[in-house]
């Protein structure tokens, strides 16, 4: 009987594949063995701490302690919210937008990360949405306005208005 070794190192699910394929072309006794390089260590789990600036205003924004390690999931959820477009100037207009939001009585702002970040696109909207107004928008003006300089005038238009409320009025039965 002849033997042969099949090294398949830092290949995660390799050998199965082999074994399969093996079988599938007939050969049914088919051992694969363990071999000192098939049995590498895997490689050590990061401390899933926030390095990045973005995140760290993150874990600021929900009193996170910079030391506490985010989950798998958060994780995950950080690099999509960055791809779809998260940046420090949307995560500035969003903690500005939690900081008046959360002096409010009947407030709702997320409180967990994983959702905060799954959903950062509609709290951007959002923020976008109640930014407070500033300079010439809260001077609002009729754009056709006329002064009245001339009371006998201002006495006419007064008087024509009474009357079609009082027309009005008669018509509707009142």
């Amino acid at each position: 009987m002849t033997r042969y070794t099949i090294h398949a190192a830092g290949q995660p699910g390799a050998k199965g594949r082999l074994r399969t394929a093996l079988k599938l072309m007939g050969f049914d006794g088919v051992r694969i063995e363990e071999s000192e390089a098939d049995a590498a260590v895997a490689k050590p789990k990061p401390d899933n701490l926030p390095t990045s600036p973005l995140a760290k205003e993150v874990a600021k924004l929900f009193h996170r302690e910079p030391e506490k390690p985010w989950s798998d999931a958060e994780i995950l959820a950080f690099r999509a919210a960055g791809r779809a477009g998260m940046d420090l100037a949307g995560m500035s207009e969003v903690a500005g937008f939690y900081e008046r939001e959360r002096k409010k009585p009947d407030h709702y702002c997320r409180t967990s990360i994983l959702t905060f970040l799954r959903h950062f696109g509609g709290e951007l909207d959002k923020a976008r949405a109640d930014k407070p107004k500033v300079g010439k928008a809260l001077e609002w003006t009729p754009a056709n306005v006329v002064p009245m300089t001339d009371p006998a005038e201002a006495e006419r238009i007064a008087s024509a208005a009474r009357q079609a409320a009082r027309e009005f009025r008669e018509g509707m039965g009142r």
